[in-house]
């Protein structure tokens, strides 16, 4: 999707380090003093902090979302998850005694297995959903349409068939998706349109993909194998324990190696499928997007992050949220002007309830 003005960045972000450590210190503090219960006020607290020191176009964002609609969401979700587990034995209990047969017995259980991703995977939407129709700019909110239960079915399926063809239908499973959360969002009276082409991300998956498994087969050659080799089986003397723990050393540098490797190598697809999706997304016929991720800019992100998240011991958790908010100020950007004045408000339902389905099955992301 091309345009001839121009892209500038989207947005402008002037939160500081002292505002989100002080944040962080009394939400800590609260988290502690309630025995874990004070977690979804404390998302609030910090979303509220960074939509607020969020411009567009000189006018900042507003998040209206509370601590007690989070709370809701996971009682709610809990009861749901706690109510399939409770079914499925009962069933599963039932079908054993009936039919003395355990492999119609282990249906249930496979049953509730397949809702538990259906709900994982429609628990990213639902989420989505909250946060839009919690979002506000110039006293207008967004909005989503569409069923969460039935984009986690699509995800499924999505899934099984990139099984089937050993991971190649991944880029086209992700613009599937993109389109179906992006084509079902809303700002005001204006709707969100995106329409993504595989083909464009394709060749570039495809080598990143070769890549990993070279790598995985490199790493296991030169680390794994003689590790596994050396592990001894069956009565083990006091020079059989120290050679079997010794073996753990080549292990754990195996999947360093390869986790560091491959987010090295899959860099390049991340960000190519980061600059598609976004520079085929417009909002109505005012705003067209555009992305300024780099390969460079997502490693120095990713791993620098996850420095601060080790070293720190997850103190660093607001320098990281720091992070990634001016990466996405640096990174987002957009074409042409948007008039509140043309605005209307959403009319789309608000959900009633937080993404507690994402909070229970997910840890929900950075925010």
């Amino acid at each position: 999707m091309n345009s001839p003005d121009p892209k500038r960045s989207l947005l402008i972000y002037d939160g500081t380090l002292g505002d989100l450590y002080r944040i962080f210190f009394k939400n800590m503090l609260l988290v502690i003093l309630t025995l874990g219960i004070y977690r979804f006020w404390a998302i609030t607290n910090n979303r509220r902090y960074i939509w607020s020191h969020m411009r567009f176009q000189d006018e900042r964002f507003e998040y209206t979302g509370t601590g007690g609609e989070l709370f809701k969401g996971f009682l709610l979700a809990f009861a749901v998850v706690f109510g399939a587990v409770l079914s499925a034995g009962v069933l599963s209990a039932v079908l054993r005694v009936l039919t003395k047969s355990v492999l119609l017995a282990e249906l249930p259980v496979i049953v509730f297995y397949l809702v538990i991703i259906v709900l994982a995977a429609g628990a990213f939407y639902s989420a989505q959903r909250y946060r839009l129709s919690r979002t506000q700019w110039c006293g207008i909110r967004g909005g989503m349409s569409g069923s969460a239960f039935s984009y986690g079915v699509c995800a499924l399926l999505y899934a099984l068939l990139c099984i089937v063809t050993l991971g190649q239908a991944t880029p086209w499973m992700s613009m599937r998706l993109a389109e179906r959360r992006i084509n079902a969002s809303s700002f005001g009276n204006l709707p969100f349109h995106f329409k993504g082409r595989a083909r464009a991300v394709y060749g570039l998956f495809a080598v990143t993909f070769a890549g990993s498994v070279v790598l995985l087969a490199v790493l296991f050659t030169v680390f794994l194998r003689s590790a596994l080799a050396s592990m001894h089986i069956g009565p083990v003397s006091a020079s059989d324990t120290a050679q079997s723990l010794a073996a753990y050393g080549p292990i754990f540098l195996f999947y360093a190696l390869l986790f560091i490797g491959v987010m090295l190598i899959r860099s390049f697809y991340v960000a190519a499928l980061a600059r598609h999706v976004m520079g085929n997304t417009a909002l109505g016929s005012q705003l067209r997007f555009g992305s300024g991720v780099t390969v460079g800019r997502l490693l120095a992100l990713q791993f620098g992050n996850l420095a601060i998240i080790v070293f720190t011991l997850g103190f660093g958790m607001p320098i990281v949220r720091h992070r990634l908010m001016r990466f996405a100020a640096a990174t987002l950007q957009v074409s042409g002007v948007l008039d509140p004045q043309t605005l209307h408000q959403n009319s789309m339902a608000m959900p009633m309830t937080g993404e507690g389905m994402l909070n229970l099955l997910d840890h929900g992301g950075a925010f």
